[in-house]
C-alpha cells in the first residue's frame, strides 16, 4: 500500500460517526472541485454557496463541527472568511474587465452566537470608487438572528491571470 492509503485506512478505523460524516461531506465537495463545481478548494471545503446581483452577494455555509473551535461554536476566522468571500465576491463583480478586487482592510465586530445550520453572510455596496471599494457584510441565520457585522475595503487591481470560474456555485 502507499503512504496515503495507509494514512487513509488509519482514519477510517479510528473515525467515530461524526468524523466519517464530515470526512464524507468533504471528500464529497474536493471531487466537485475537482469536476469545477467549486472555484477554490477553500469554497468546497466549507461548502459554500454563493448568490450575487447586481446589488448584493450571499454566501452561505453550514455550521456544522467542522467549522467549530474548541467550544463548539462557529470559529471566528471562520465567520470572517465568509464575510471576506461574500464582500470581496460583490467587489469583484463590479470591477471591470481586466481587473480584480483584493481585501485591504477587513473589521468585524462578533455580536452572537449562530445556533442554526446554515450561516449567511450579505454583502453590499457603501462605495465603489475608481481605485478602492468599502462594502458591508452582516451574518444572519435563517431566523434572522444577527450574527456579526463588518465592513471592508478592497484595493481594484490588474488581473494577472484569468482565474478558474466554477460551472455552479
Amino acid at each position: 500500500m502507499n503512504p496515503l492509503t495507509d494514512q487513509f485506512t488509519r482514519i477510517l478505523e479510528k473515525s467515530s460517526i461524526g468524523d466519517l460524516e464530515i470526512l464524507t461531506n468533504y471528500l464529497t465537495n474536493f471531487e466537485k472541485k475537482q469536476q469545477g463545481e467549486f472555484s477554490t478548494y477553500l469554497s468546497a471545503g466549507l461548502n459554500m454557496t454563493r448568490v450575487t446581483d447586481k446589488n448584493a452577494s450571499v454566501v452561505t455555509i453550514p455550521n456544522t463541527p467542522f467549522i467549530h473551535n474548541n467550544v463548539d461554536i462557529p470559529h471566528g476566522g471562520i465567520l470572517a472568511v465568509l464575510l471576506d468571500t461574500a464582500m470581496g465576491t460583490l467587489a469583484n463583480s463590479k470591477c471591470q474587465p481586466g481587473f480584480s478586487a483584493v481585501t485591504t482592510n477587513l473589521t468585524i465586530h462578533y455580536l452572537t452566537v449562530a445556533d442554526e445550520d446554515k450561516i449567511s453572510a450579505q454583502a453590499s455596496i457603501i462605495r465603489n470608487g475608481r481605485h478602492t471599494m468599502v462594502l458591508e457584510g452582516n451574518i444572519f441565520q435563517q431566523d434572522g438572528k444577527h450574527i456579526a457585522t463588518a465592513t471592508g475595503s478592497f484595493f481594484i487591481i490588474p488581473k494577472k491571470a484569468e482565474p478558474v470560474i466554477a460551472l455552479k456555485q
